[in-house]
Parts: structure tokens; sequence; C-alpha cells
């Protein structure tokens, strides 16, 4: 099957971003055995200056992994000649995503019992008790129900982006016909649905808070996953890429006039990297894809290796400026890489494979 290439570097860089951007764990009041405290002080981070976006904006990497999800499913399952059944679409999601979400649960859920065994408290997440854990295994951390800041937190939002995909397999039959038409009435259902205050609430705590929060982000998924799908159906309608380029570059430049447009700003920068895979070369399609096949095993890695980190200098007795260190700062980086390229190759693949020939 075809690849976008670009598409696949840009998963690597929202990932990246999201890693920077919780580097901020290492230090108070996240880790309770820091003695630095980063809430007023974040430029102490190593190569601040180089990274200054990220460790403030990283974030925003997932709502870029929300736009790519909607170009990459639609690539993928729409104009077919044959319409995929609802159990291989469901087993090939479960097959991708659930197992390292499992074993990663594990080893937070380990590891969170030996810091608090060692130090006393919880690092990072706090709660870390038997109701949120089965939120996790049930792969609903997100849906509002508590406090998605728990165990293994950043899995959140694949949890929300779980609706989203079910609404897109039931509506596999209706893209297929009616195309571009169905990609804006649902975006602007979303939208209407948004600007109506129905998922507003005033309190700031809560049940009804969380609640709100999470259908906030979902409509906020919503919108951004059928963006990249109209991205898709944009890419094979715009024969010329040159043009898309063009339209990418100015819609890039209208989001960051004024107030920050998220909804205007990723999928215009889909839209670049998309239209960029007429200038890829040859030569640079494995390391672009290399990078690409590192990205869920880094989103879902770097907490346990944190936890870890964090449990091990704080036992050996060495001093938090360590975090501050660039030299200790590259190491990191380079073990999430290692990690990630290990657990890909060595667990993801194939139990996705595994998976996927024994139930298909």
């Amino acid at each position: 099957m075809k690849k976008f290439y670009y598409v696949e570097l840009l998963r690597f860089f929202s990932a990246f971003s999201v890693l920077i951007y919780h580097y901020q764990h290492f230090f108070k009041p996240y880790s309770t055995v820091s003695t630095i405290d980063i809430v007023d002080n974040k430029l102490i981070q190593p190569f601040y200056s180089f990274l200054k976006i990220l460790y403030h904006y990283g974030n925003y990497g997932v709502p870029m992994f929300w736009a790519i999800s909607g170009f990459v499913f639609a690539f993928v399952y729409l104009n077919r000649e044959k319409n995929i059944n609802g159990k291989k679409f469901f087993v090939n999601r479960f097959s991708r995503l659930y197992p390292l979400h499992f074993a990663t649960l594990l080893i937070v859920t380990l590891l969170q019992i030996v810091n608090y065994n060692s130090a006393g408290s919880f690092q990072i997440y706090q709660m870390n008790d038997l109701y949120h854990f089965f939120l996790h295994i049930f792969f609903i951390s997100g849906w509002g129900l508590e406090t998605a800041y728990s165990f293994n937190a950043p899995i959140w939002s694949v949890s929300i982006e779980l609706i989203i995909y079910i609404l897109f397999f039931f509506s596999i039959i209706y893209l297929n016909k009616y195309k571009i038409k169905l990609v804006l009435f649902l975006y602007l259902t979303f939208l209407i649905i948004d600007k109506s205050g129905l998922s507003d609430y005033e309190g700031e705590s809560g049940r009804l808070w969380h609640i709100s929060m999470a259908l906030n982000l979902l409509l906020d998924c919503g919108r951004l996953f059928f963006s990249g799908i109209f991205i898709f159906y944009l890419y094979e309608l715009i024969k010329n890429k040159f043009y898309l380029i063009l339209i990418s570059l100015l819609l890039i430049f209208l989001s960051i006039i004024g107030n920050f447009k998220i909804f205007i700003f990723f999928p215009a920068v889909l839209m670049l990297f998309v239209a960029l895979e007429i200038f890829i070369h040859d030569k640079f399609k494995k390391t672009f894809e290399f990078f690409g096949n590192l990205t869920y095993a880094m989103y879902l890695l770097h907490i346990p290796t944190q936890l870890l980190i964090i449990f091990v200098i704080s036992s050996f007795g060495i001093l938090s400026e360590i975090y501050i260190s660039n030299y200790f700062f590259i190491f990191y980086v380079l073990l999430m890489i290692l990690l990630s390229f290990l657990c890909f190759n060595f667990f993801e693949k194939p139990l996705f494979n595994k998976i996927r020939s024994r139930f298909s």
C-alpha cells in the first residue's frame, strides 16, 4: 500500500512535541522527589532557546494526531471497491492500539507502586486507584467519567478518538456516496454543537465538569478528524499539488494572524505535508518511515520511562540538577527513540500481525 512519507514524518514530529512538552515531569510539582520547581521556571530546561515552543505548546501534537488520523483512515478505507467489514475494521484497530496500551498500563502500575513505596507518593499523575485502573482497562479513561490524569495518562486522547473511529466506520458507505458533502455536514454538526453551548458547564470540578471537558475534546477531535478526511478528498480532487502547497501556506499564515486558529492551522499543516509528497526522494523513504513507526510507542512509553528514571535517580541520591543537563536530555531522547524502535519491531508489529491473522 502506498505510504505518505512526509505524513509519517509529521506523525513523528507530533509525538516528539508531546515528548518534549512532558519533559517538565522530571521537576516539581510533577515529581515529588525533585528539588526544582518548574512552574515558573521553564527556561531552565535543556536547549530552552531552541525548543521553547515545544516546552510551552508541545501538547498541540495531540490535535495534529487527530487530523492525521482522519487523512490516513480516509486513504486506507475510502474509495475501495469493497467496503471493509466490521469485524476486520475493529480487529485492526484493537490489534494496533490495545496491546501496547495494556502493557504500558501494567508497567506504569508497577512503577507507581515502586515509587510510592520508595518516596511515599505517586509520581507525575496522582489518581492511580482501582476505579481509574478499570477506566484504563476498558480504554475509556478520556470519556469524562473521572479525571484522565491517571496511570499512563496520554492514552486519554486515543480513548476519545475511538468514538470517532466508530462514527467513521458507520459512515464509510455514505462517505463513499456523498464524499465531501457528508464530510462538510459532519464537520458543521460538530461545530454547531460546540458553539451551541450544549457542552459548556460553568462549574470548576466534579463529574459534570469532567463530562463537559470530555465532550468538548470529542467535538474538537471530530472536527479535526473530518478535516483530515476533507484534506484527503482535496488531495484526490486537485491534480496539480503545487496548488495545495500554495493553499496550505496561505491558510497557515491566516491561522497565526490574530488569535491562533487550531482548526485552520492543523489541517493546513497536514495539507502541506501531504502535498510535499511530490518531492519525496527514494533515499528518504526508509528514514521517514522509520521515524513514523516510532510514533505510538514513543507516545505511550515516555511516561513509564520517566517513572523509571525518577525512581532510579532518587534511589541513587543523584541531584535533580541532572535533568537540567543538556547531556542528560540527549540521553533521554536517544533512549526514547531506541525503546520505541525495539517496541515497534519486537512487540507492536508482531502482535498486530498475529492478532490480525488470527481473528480477521
